[in-house]
This record gives structure tokens, sequence and C-alpha cells, in this order.
């Protein structure tokens, strides 16, 4: 038997059985008649939601189910917190830190919500408690609505409760940086226990790009307030354990990359519609038209040329991109980066040419940022490895002020090594700070929420109509697949190193393609990676969040909603025996 056969096999049997669970829970959700007839008022809706909301809450407490959870983040967090190490450094215990506790807290709260949603009319239909409830004048579209607001209520407070902690263990972490390296200028730098603390407190004023040795603005900063030179910090830095000094070095770079709010802007490709229809026009008039190839492939390659031309610079060309983003923070001494992955076709070697000597695994380049007509303008000429991302930070003067950013790339490496950026994949962009670390905390937060939202519509959607334990196995299945949409698409064999031309393309492939588009499109809670950002030091963007908020909690969530109104509209709860 065949790969492709025996995959075939495999997929018809889990199409059949996810229809088969398709039809069971459809028949489970229509089946019986009577159910409540009208019901659809607004009057006192709010108190009634009140009510229902705050019961579902204190039925969460009293069934442990909430409060284990709480227990559970409660002791977790503080157990990264002493236990996160990364590589050793401060930087790498914060990134460390913050992403084991918000991502264990996602994790944990996105299953506290299918256990509490499931739960919140299921456990009431099986125990015959929600006849004191539908007996009383309350319409069953707000009981459903109110036990998803209860749902919210307890997971979005545990959610903020466990940034609180996260925040609170990120500054302790720094706070204990700064202990130690007050401790060991006193004791191995033999500075006074008041120029000790004075240098500690000068670390909250340095400004200014990174750099290495004696041009860091930590050098800087620590000499204006100790009133020495750069040489002498230096020497007085050199005297303390090389840990510290390590450290000392790391903890710049959580001012400027990590504990940072910062817009993340791609350089986008132009729009080659144009040069495309005039290249197909081109081979037609001069007959060098393909006869094997249809027209539309015709311009896919066309269109795939033109993309790879304008992504390569060759040895003394140059581009220029321009970027539009939000309005920078207002101050001085900002930075911004320019974040780039260079690919090169051949390997360059090292040489010497004219009394420089050019390193392997490196490229000669020159970057210009701001407009060359303005004093503004900035440029930069360094060697920048290949073949992995890197960050050129240079100051934020060249953003304009309403975000817009002009930015010039020129090829000088006299190696004659050209350059390629895949701008699709998002190798070029620009990061500038836009806000504090704290602004970034709570729109990653505020982004953790949707998928939860979502989670909780479908898991109350399930209480409606099946018995707790089926309604938390699907759910439980959805949030999994939902969350594994490119080990599927990998697992299918529809990603684009998969796929063939279209002209070659069989049923089969076809068939996965669709089914993997349409299971995004259904069970899709979110694409925002909140723990990402902030370990990259990106703001997620009010944009951003307002846009999946209006997609996910709204349209999605609110649809489903209404889907588990009218099914618990249509249940009938209890039989009339005559």
């Amino acid at each position: 038997m065949s790969e492709g056969t025996f995959f075939m096999i495999m997929f018809a049997i889990a199409a059949i059985i996810g229809l088969a669970t398709l039809v069971y829970i459809v028949r489970q959700a229509f089946s019986g008649q009577g159910g409540e007839i009208g019901g659809w008022e607004l009057r006192g809706a709010r108190q009634r939601l009140y009510a229902v909301a705050r019961n579902a809450v204190a039925e969460g407490l009293r069934a442990k189910v909430a409060s284990g959870f709480a227990l559970l983040i409660l002791v977790a967090i503080p157990v990264f917190y002493f236990a996160a190490e990364g590589d050793g450094t401060i930087k790498g215990r914060v990134q460390m830190f913050v992403s084991y506790s918000l991502g264990f807290s996602g994790f944990i709260l996105s299953i506290l919500t299918i256990l509490f949603g499931c739960r919140s009319l299921s456990a009431e239909i099986a125990a015959r408690q929600i006849y004191g409830i539908v007996s009383k004048p309350v319409p069953r579209w707000q009981i459903v609505v109110g036990k998803w607001i209860g749902v919210m209520v307890v997971v979005v407070g545990l959610l903020f409760l466990s940034g609180a902690m996260t925040y609170g263990g990120t500054m302790l972490m720094v706070r204990g940086f700064r202990a130690d390296l007050e401790r060991n200028l006193a004791t191995y730098g033999s500075l006074t226990p008041q120029q000790a603390s004075a240098a500690i407190a000068a670390l909250d004023d340095v400004k200014g790009i990174g750099k290495e040795g004696m041009e860091s603005p930590v050098m800087a900063a620590l000499a204006g307030t100790l009133g020495w030179t750069r040489e002498q910090v230096g020497d007085m830095l050199l005297r303390l354990p090389e840990p510290t000094r390590v450290n000392l070095r790391r903890f710049d770079e959580l001012r400027r990359q990590v504990l940072v709010a910062r817009a993340s802007i791609t350089a986008q490709l132009p729009d080659f519609s144009e040069a495309v229809e005039e290249g197909l026009q081109r081979l037609r008039d001069e007959q060098r038209m393909p006869e094997e190839w249809s027209t539309a492939r015709v311009r896919r390659e066309i269109e795939r040329g033109l993309r790879l031309q304008f992504c390569t610079v060759e040895p003394g060309e140059g581009r220029q991109w321009v970027l539009q983003g939000p309005p920078p923070q207002e101050g001085e001494d900002l930075v911004m980066s320019i974040r780039f992955k260079m690919r090169a076709p051949k390997q360059p070697l090292a040489e010497r040419i004219q009394g420089r000597v050019l390193e392997t695994d490196k490229v000669l380049c020159y970057w210009g940022v701001g407009d060359p007509r303005k004093a503004e303008f900035l440029e930069t000429v360094d060697q920048y490895p290949i073949h992995m991302y890197y960050e050129v930070e240079i100051p934020q003067q060249g953003v304009e002020p309403d975000g817009t950013i002009i930015l010039l790339f020129q090829n000088v490496d006299p190696r004659a090594i050209p350059t390629v950026f895949d701008i699709a994949n998002g190798d070029l962009e620009v990061l500038y700070r836009v806000g504090s670390w704290e602004l970034s905390l709570v729109q990653a937060l505020l982004a953790a929420v949707i998928p939860l939202a979502c989670l909780a519509s479908f898991a109350v959607c399930a209480s409606t109509f099946l018995s707790f334990p089926v309604g938390v196995l699907i759910c439980f299945i959805l949030f999994v697949v939902s969350s594994s949409n490119a080990f599927l698409a990998e697992a299918l064999a529809v990603t684009d190193e998969y796929a063939p031309p279209p002209e070659q393309q069989t049923w089969d492939y076809q068939l996965r393609r669709v089914t993997l588009a349409g299971l995004t499109q259904v069970l899709a809670i979110g694409d925002v990676n909140p723990v990402r950002h902030l370990l990259e030091g990106r703001a997620v963007g009010w944009g951003l969040i307002g846009s999946h908020a209006w997609k996910f909690v709204l349209l999605k969530s609110g649809l489903v909603l209404v889907v588990a109104v009218i099914v618990f509209r249509r249940r009938e709860l209890a039989a009339v025996i005559v």
C-alpha cells in the first residue's frame, strides 16, 4: 500500500467519524419540541443578566473549579520566578519567566474556560436546578448570555491576576539584579555605598543605542554620575566578576529590546500587476510564449521573477522602502531598530581589502533612515551577518512625526556578494518605541482575552444540549484543532513547499486544502501571539486588538451564542405526563 493510499484511507475514516459526530451534535441540539415560547424582551435585561452572571460565578466557586485553577496559577507563577534561568543573564531570566508565566496561565485558563463553560448549564440541567430559573420570568437568551458573562468574569479576573503577578515578578527580578550590582560595585569596584547607590540610580537615565566597550551608553551614564572618565569607569568595571559585567550588558539589551512597547512595521512588496501584463504582452509580441504553459502559469512565473528581482540587491545597487506606522513616542534619545535577515546565494569568504578585514558569513552594507534632504537623516556602514535575524539600532529621530519611515539600503561589499531579502516572509521590518512595557503588557492581556471569549461561547453553547463529559471532550478537541493549524497544514501536505502548480493539483489535494481552510475559518479563535510580542518588546497594537475583537468576539462568539439561544429555547427541559 502506497503512502498516498494509506493517507486517503485514514483521511476518509477521520471524515466519517467527524461527520458522525456532527450529525450527533445537530440531532442532540434540535431534538425534542416545545421549549420556551416567546421571551425576547429587553426590558429589565440588565438586572437579570447581572443576577444570572453572579449566580454562575458563585456556582463555579462553590464547585471548586475556578478556585482550584486560581490556586494552581498562584502556586505556579512563583515557582517559575525561582526556577527561570534562561541563559543565566537578567535578560534571559526575564524572558523565560514571562514566557512560562503567561504561556502556562493562558493554557490553564483555556482549560478552565472549557470546563467552566460546559458545566454552566449542563450541571444545572442534570441536577434539575434549572427548573428554579426557567420557572421565573427570565428569557432563556438572558440565561445563556448571563452564563457566558459569568464565565468571562472569572476567566478575565484570573488572567489579569496572572498578568499582575508576572509584572511584579519581572520588577522583582530587575530589582534583585540592581541590588546585586550595587553590592558588587561596593565590594569589587571599591566604590563607597553612596557612589554605588548613585551608580545604580544612573541606570534609570541610560539612553541611546546599544554599543560595546567604551561607547556604551551605560559607560556614559556611570561616568557622568561618578564624575569620572570613561577609561576610569572601564577600569572599575574590569574588577567586577565576569557574570556581573555580562549581566550589565544584557540589562542594557533588556532596557532597549524587551521592557518596551515597540511598533513593528514590515516592508511590503509593490504591486506588479502592470509589469506582469507588460511582460506577458512582450512575450506574445516576440512569440516566445511557452507552448506547454497556460497563460496563468506564465503570469505567475513573470511575477515570481519580478519579486525575486525586487528582493535581490546586486553588488553596488540599492533599494528604498517607504514604511508607514503609528506616530513615535515623543522624547529624546529613544531607540529604533532595523530588524532584517539577509540571504546570500553564495558564501562570502574572509578577505582583506583596502586595509579592511571582511569577515566570513557577513556582508558590508549601507543603511540610511529618514529623508536624505533633512538634518535628521541617519546613516551607517558596517558588516552584518547573513542567514540570521539581526537588529541595527539607531536613534529614533529618523521617523517622521506621522510615522513615515524612509529606509535606504545599498550593497557595498567589494566581494560581489548579492543579498536577498524575503520581504513576503517579514525579513525586513522597523521597530520603534510607541510606549512603555506596561502598555505592552496590558495590550497582551487584552489580546489573550479574545480566544478565551471564543472558547467560552463554544463551551456555553455545548452546555445547552450536551452532557458535561461530552461537551468537554468536543470543546477540547476543537481547542486542540484550532491551536494546531500549522501542524495540520504540514500533516495534510498543503503548505507552500508541498503545493504543486494549479494545473497539476489533483482532487485529493484540493479536498485537503478545502478541508483545512474550512476548519481554520470555523474553529479559529484568534491568531495573535501576545507572549511572543512581549518577549520581543513589541506592542500588540490597539488596531490589531480591535480588529480581532470585532471578528472573533462580536461576530464569531455572537453567532455561536445565537445558536446556543436557539437550541436552548427549543429544548424541552421537563415533560408533562398526564
